[in-house]
């Protein structure tokens, strides 16, 4: 009973603290995470808003309410975008604020790829070795043709013994140790097999409708060796989509699939998307695909939006309960020379989108500052000097952001529908001490 009140009073605490750190005004020092404040920042803007409906996000909050009263689900959630995501810095801050929520939700480190078979850059906090000689394919890469999972990436080998050794880097904020960890890959006669140390393996399965490969460990790692070899004469090769690392624990696992240079009609050449995502089954998907849609004078939004709606088709029918984010473009100059106000375009697209769909949008353009706010964000350097990406300041500071929009929605949602009285009386404490400051 004690242990139970204790849990509460940290959820209670922990959730009033977080909103406290949306106010403009917010002593940020209060919050555990160092929160710079810029004046530069639109915050009053900072909130999800929703044009007609949020069914979906009540089940989203449903879900997350149960796993910090019981504490014996996970959630997924998955973010998608372009060079802004591959980083990972943007959407790892909000897994590690996610995952730090109300004492401690860390699930896993989700979606990994050896990134650097395609001589691209590879997120912080893993990195992989290899054996064998390797060839990449990415969406972006028109002039190929190939098969492409989820992550918009794939890799294929026709050595007849390679391998992957992936570690995680020890200067992690979390812990990322893995006991199960899925391996996405073409399933056919003519595919290799894998092979894991079977000093560490508890079971192995493989579901060919769903893409891959599933290995349960029987302890904890944070570095693992994948072989993949030919068995018999019929095996040709081993094509790979990805990794998706957890370790057993209720909590979030937040999934970053980005693509440098990614746009909508990308993401729609991986044929392996929709499969593959019914098996992350994503709770809540942020979809912040467009800053590469609107780089040009060729922009259309008819067809933008048209490339949305599979887009979200594809999530729907992974998961029809899935909350969905539209996350606008940033302010951009194209050339470094030419604003781009394509990104009024995307913001009035997002908003349709939203509606149409009973989702939310997180408006980064009207959070900017709107209109050629990009140009105060890199006096303030927080953009880069391209004026389309982000320093790492930049970067994170939009992680926060974006983490304080949902868990404010959330409070908001505790105040209106109850998530006891104790949740009541705390974010509603929270709630107008923020109004106040």
């Amino acid at each position: 009973m004690i242990k139970t009140i204790k849990k509460y009073y940290s959820f209670f605490i922990s959730l009033g603290l977080v909103i406290i750190s949306i106010s403009a005004k917010a002593q940020y020092t209060q919050y555990p995470f160092a929160i710079s404040y810029y004046q530069i920042v639109n915050y009053d803007s900072n909130k999800l808003k929703f044009p007609e409906g949020r069914a979906n996000f009540t089940i989203f909050y449903q879900k997350l309410n149960k796993l910090i009263e019981e504490g014996n689900s996970q959630l997924n959630i998955v973010q998608y975008g372009g060079s802004h995501i591959q980083a990972d810095i943007f959407s790892g801050e909000c897994r590690t604020r996610f995952q730090s929520f109300e004492g401690g939700l860390n699930a896993g480190r989700g979606f990994v790829y050896p990134y650097r078979l395609a001589h691209t850059n590879t997120p912080f906090g893993y990195y992989f070795r290899y054996k064998g000689n390797w060839k990449t394919c990415r969406n972006v890469e028109r002039k190929k043709s190939c098969s492409l999972g989820m992550a918009g990436i794939s890799s294929i080998t026709k050595d007849s013994l390679s391998s992957l050794t992936l570690l995680i880097e020890p200067d992690n904020d979390l812990d990322y140790s893995f006991n199960r960890i899925r391996i996405y890959h073409s399933i056919d006669t003519m595919s290799y097999a894998i092979r894991i140390d079977s000093q560490m393996v508890d079971s192995q399965k493989t579901f060919i409708n769903l893409g891959y490969t599933e290995f349960y460990l029987n302890h904890l790692v944070d570095s693992l060796t994948i072989d993949f070899y030919k068995a018999n004469d019929k095996q040709k090769y081993f094509q790979l989509f990805g990794f998706d690392i957890t370790n057993g624990d209720p909590g979030i696992v937040y999934h970053n699939l980005g693509i440098n240079g990614a746009a909508t009609t990308s993401f729609l050449r991986c044929n392996r998307m929709q499969e593959e995502l019914k098996s992350v089954h994503p709770d809540l998907v942020i979809f912040g695909i467009g800053i590469n849609d609107a780089y040009g004078r060729n922009f259309s939004q008819t067809r933008f939006e048209h490339n949305y709606d599979s887009l979200v088709g594809r999530v729907l029918a992974a998961n029809p309960e899935a909350a969905i984010i539209f996350a606008t473009n940033n302010d951009s100059y194209i050339h470094r020379r030419f604003l781009n106000r394509n990104g009024l375009k995307v913001e009035e697209s997002m908003y349709r989108l939203a509606k149409k769909y009973h989702a939310a949008v997180w408006d980064m353009f009207e959070i900017m500052g709107g209109l050629n706010s990009i140009v105060v964000w890199q006096k303030d350097y927080l953009a880069r000097r391209d004026r389309v990406h982000f320093t790492r300041t930049g970067y994170i500071l939009l992680g926060n952001l974006l983490f304080d929009a949902i868990i404010k929605d959330y409070g908001n949602y505790l105040q209106e529908n109850g998530g006891g009285q104790r949740a009541l009386n705390a974010s509603g404490t929270f709630l107008k001490r923020r109004e106040t400051n």
